[in-house]
């Protein structure tokens, strides 16, 4: 049910934002941590007396109406209509072949891009409006207060930057290394403990259970499994018997096969 209207409960959401913020003529949470505000461009250009870029009107009645219409009710509109068309599958080649209205959305679409392209290189060259809407409307985002601390405290996206950091070194670092070297350094007794468990002839002295395909080492007759064995003797070249300490060299020279194991 929540999936069924999930855009109704967004559009709900940013609605709410907008009237208690934009509305009272207060900037949205994002804006007041940058010192930003909406000004109606309009009547700065027509007072002509903007010294500090601080002073002039907040936005009117109307823009306020109309950019909640564009923002909240244009996009839920837009995403309503992906929706459906992504429902109606109008996005195959035979369904548009075959109607020429379910053209517009792909050059609406097409269009808003380009528009919105040709707004930021303006944006960038002039600074004035960031968005196609705030063009139409002429409201323009000013800063607050000539003074203000910063709002925003670095300390904790500091920990954040750490943190990935070091679990992507993390990430990288644990393929390579050798489980068991590891956890017999982190845990010496359990070296002891495989040591006065080897008498038991029945359990495979890698993995300490009991083989499912065993195979005997030479000369010792000690039991092990077949995948602890060849693991172990792919990884090392020089891995050894752990009762009778003798080297497996025989199995790499022969193709890998377990000549020295009955």
């Amino acid at each position: 049910m929540l999936f069924q209207y999930e855009l109704e409960l967004d559009a709900f959401l940013e609605f709410l934002i907008r009237r208690f913020s934009i509305w009272v003529n207060k900037p949205t949470p994002g804006n007041a941590l940058m010192n930003l505000r909406y000004r109606d461009e309009r009547a700065v250009e027509v007072r002509g007396k903007v010294r500090t870029g601080l002073e002039g009107p907040g936005l009117t009645i109307a823009q306020k109406i109309w950019y909640c219409v564009a923002t909240v009710g244009g996009q839920y509109i837009w995403a309503r209509l992906q929706s459906f068309s992504a429902f109606r599958r109008w996005g195959d080649t035979e369904q548009i072949s075959g109607t020429s209205s379910m053209l517009v959305i792909p050059c609406i679409e097409g269009f808003y891009k380009a528009a919105s392209f040709g707004n930021l290189l303006i944006f960038l060259l002039t600074g004035r409006y960031r968005s196609l809407i705030e063009r139409a409307l002429q409201a323009r985002l000013v800063y607050g207060s000539s003074n203000m601390n910063r709002a925003v405290s670095f300390e904790y996206k500091n920990r954040q930057l750490v943190w990935n950091e070091f679990s992507e070194m993390l990430l990288l670092l644990l393929p390579l290394l050798n489980s068991s070297s590891v956890k017999s350094f982190l845990n010496p007794s359990s070296n002891d403990k495989s040591t006065n468990s080897a008498g038991n002839d029945a359990l495979c002295l890698i993995c300490q259970t009991t083989p499912t395909t065993p195979f005997l080492a030479l000369p010792c007759q000690h039991r092990y499994c077949y995948y602890c064995l060849r693991t172990r003797c792919s990884g090392s070249l020089s891995f050894r018997c752990s009762r009778c300490n003798e080297p497996f060299v025989a199995m790499q020279r022969h193709g890998g096969s377990f000549n020295n194991i009955a």
